[in-house]
């Protein structure tokens, strides 16, 4: 194992206040005790930190992507321009080099304390698994969605995102402060029991799998037309089958989930994805057996 850096960066989003306080507090509280590993720590967006918006121009964590239109905008956005210094800094050919990167993020849904991890990397799986295995976290996978792209931990070798919510935009609440230095300072004592040999990966992990997203209902002219079932609110990672109901619009006539298959529900009314227009996320429940090959290609880093 040669991992040496991770980043953690808070105010991804800048209305997203309380990881930049979690970390602030972690620093002023941290020892010498870190396994040989060292945190580099940043305010992913520290422009619209100090605005209260969750971001000045464009999305910051879709903003690390190459592409024609990327390319074209790269000099003239600010999130993109700080993506670039991001990567440069703390990327893995950057002046700080960082082998691992854990976004801090949190939502107005009712996900609890959650891991989202982008792709299938072997890295990212064993980085996870020690997580879930340690608190019981459930993983949202997210894939198969060519409209969301550009995720912070995407460049780099190793990362993932830890989502907590409920809580509102700009509101601290030190109950999710507290869950988020608890797993701050749990990550380098995991990785080091793995590192030496003290702890294994569990045989298996389950992690629910991104199949697409629901918008609201909407009239003729594009408008909202339907709120969130009373009997859907706060029931992230919650069962839906066939019949349930989802929207209830201004008519009171409810939209039920039509589907043949089970889905489970993410990021349920989310207020920064209204402009997305994503009223709730659905995913399906996968189990992946543990591979050796994940724990391999992690201590290779």
């Amino acid at each position: 194992m040669t991992v040496q850096r991770i980043l953690i960066v808070s105010g991804t989003h800048g209305n997203e206040i309380n990881p930049v306080w979690a970390v602030k507090q972690f620093k002023r509280g941290e020892n010498s005790l870190n396994y040989g590993i060292e945190y580099e720590y940043i305010i992913g967006n520290p422009a619209a930190y100090e605005k209260g918006c969750r971001y000045i121009d464009v999305d910051l964590n879709r903003s690390f992507k190459e592409s024609e239109n990327f390319n074209q905008h790269k000099n003239s956005l600010y999130e993109n321009k700080r993506a670039n210094f991001l990567v440069d800094k703390f990327g893995i050919e950057g002046s700080k080099p960082c082998q691992i990167a854990i976004d801090l993020h949190t939502t107005t849904a009712n996900m609890g304390t959650s891991i989202v991890l982008y792709g299938r990397r072997f890295k990212d799986f064993c980085l996870a698994a020690l997580l879930q295995n340690k608190f019981g976290l459930p993983i949202y996978l997210h894939e198969k969605d060519k409209s969301q792209t550009g995720f912070l931990v995407e460049a780099w070798p190793c990362g993932l995102v830890i989502e907590i919510g409920a809580v509102a935009q700009n509101f601290y609440d030190q109950n999710i402060i507290n869950r988020f230095l608890i797993i701050i300072k749990s990550l380098r004592e995991e990785i080091d029991k793995l590192k030496n040999n003290l702890i294994e990966l569990p045989k298996e992990l389950i992690v629910h799998v991104h199949q697409g997203s629901i918008d609201y209902p909407r009239d003729e002219k594009g408008n909202i037309d339907g709120l969130i079932h009373p009997e859907r609110m706060n029931q992230d990672w919650k069962l839906i089958k066939k019949g349930d109901p989802l929207f209830l619009n201004s008519q009171g006539i409810i939209h039920k989930y039509d589907g043949d298959q089970l889905i489970w529900p993410v990021f349920i009314g989310e207020v920064a994805y209204k402009e997305k227009k994503i009223a709730m996320s659905y995913t399906k429940k996968e189990v992946i057996s543990s591979d050796n090959q994940w724990v391999y290609e992690f201590e290779s880093l």
